[in-house]
């Protein structure tokens, strides 16, 4: 089984015509899909789409959350095509002939297919229905590990017929290809030196984030940080309310004590393959404000990758379920004797609530206790130092979707 490209230059997008709208890039495709280089690291063979001899699949490294990709947006500024309809007729028709399967590549994103407003399920649906490709000739990678689950509840509440194939993709954890990587973790080095309790590094606006922040600020515990907060929103009601703060008291603390950049301003460039392992010497404890918080999905990101990468505990603010998904790739989620059930509480306030909590108490342990705690998890620390360096769990989304499209074309 071949990988078909339109062409066969390096890190070239398929339908790379859609990763731009005029001035706007990062479209409906991803420009520079590094998607050949990682398949060919499993050693998969490539071949022209123009010239397919052999069954084989296409990728289509989609850009943004489904709802981006998936045809449900209405507003006129937006795209709204579902991504199956703008894929060429000549490689539809190979789609129809079953020596073609499509695998869209949205894994870098883990928001849901359904939410209040849309469903991408329904909109997948009828998509190949208006384009009468086979059952199963589509394959969605996506970074929610919910998905399946939420796409076996959906078949079975809809009655609907299961026209695709979903699976979980964990594309984040080998993010570092291009950087040397330590030899021990930092945690070593944190306890000899380290000044601050925690550090909390925050570039793109969320409303988890900016509660977060607030928090420090209110309860005087910014100065025990290295905190970074690139950007404040003067809008944002769903983070006041995390804190029950009004609006505008929410906005005064975040105006008068932010923008504030600790690890370089990564307004225009992409800050998930690089750190500052300063940032992790000088600190004894990192707090990770996931992507994700308030939404159905589970999304692991470099942002929880990054204390495993290098050997440091931490504290994790995101959707309910989210440390346990850590454990089930393999980590050990037990750092410093914190009970990782927090993560577990369904009710986005209390599990802020709860989270802060255990930072806060962190925060005023003395110093000698915080050390004896961190060394107490030292198995736990390079389990999951080691773990992440020994396994990529990318290739092996890869060769699962792989398997399940020699399948598809075995039946």
């Amino acid at each position: 089984m071949k990988i078909y490209f339109d062409t066969l230059d390096i890190d070239t997008s398929n339908l790379n015509h859609l990763s731009r709208n005029g001035d706007i890039s990062h479209w409906i495709v991803s420009p520079g899909s590094i998607i050949m280089r990682r398949l060919g690291e499993i050693n998969c063979k490539f071949g022209s789409i123009d010239n397919v001899t052999d069954s084989g699949c296409y990728f289509i490294d989609v850009a943004g959350d489904p709802v981006w990709w998936a045809g449900v947006l209405k507003q006129p500024q937006l795209p709204n095509h579902h991504i199956l309809t703008l894929i060429p007729d000549h490689i539809l028709e190979l789609v129809r002939q079953r020596k073609i399967r499509i695998i869209i590549s949205g894994d870098k994103e883990g928001g849901p297919m359904v939410n209040d407003e849309y469903d991408c399920f329904e909109s997948t649906t009828q998509a190949m229905i208006s384009k009468q490709i086979p059952a199963q000739s589509v394959l969605i990678l996506q970074g929610n590990k919910k998905i399946q689950q939420q796409y076996e509840s959906w078949l079975a509440e809809t009655k609907s017929l299961r026209l695709f194939e979903v699976q979980y993709s964990c594309s984040f954890a080998m993010i570092f290809y291009n950087r040397s990587l330590l030899k021990e973790p930092v945690i070593h080095e944190s306890i000899k030196s380290a000044t601050y309790a925690f550090n909390s590094l925050n570039r793109v606006y969320r409303s988890h984030r900016g509660a977060h922040c607030y928090y420090l600020v209110k309860n005087n515990l910014l100065n025990n940080g290295i905190v970074s907060c690139n950007q404040i929103s003067l809008t944002d009601d769903t983070g006041a309310a995390l804190v029950e703060m009004d609006r505008l008291g929410f906005t005064e603390i975040l105006q008068s004590n932010f923008p504030k950049f600790v690890d370089g301003d990564w307004s225009n460039i992409n800050a998930a393959d690089q750190y500052n392992i300063d940032v992790y010497k000088n600190s004894l404890m990192s707090f990770v404000t996931e992507t994700k918080f308030d939404e159905d999905v589970i999304f692991l990101t470099e942002k929880v990758f990054k204390p495993l990468v290098l050997g440091h505990p931490l504290i994790l603010l995101a959707s309910p379920g989210t440390l346990s998904s850590l454990k089930d790739l393999g980590f050990k989620i037990d750092w410093c004797g914190i009970d990782p059930s927090y993560n577990d509480i369904e009710d986005d306030k209390q599990r802020f609530i709860k989270t802060h909590e255990i930072l806060k108490w962190w925060i005023h342990l003395p110093r000698e206790e915080k050390i004896e705690k961190i060394q107490q998890s030292m198995d736990t620390i390079q389990h999951n130092f080691n773990l992440v360096r020994s396994k990529n769990f990318y290739h092996e989304a890869l060769r699962t979707a792989l398997n399940s499209s020699e399948e598809y074309f075995n039946a």
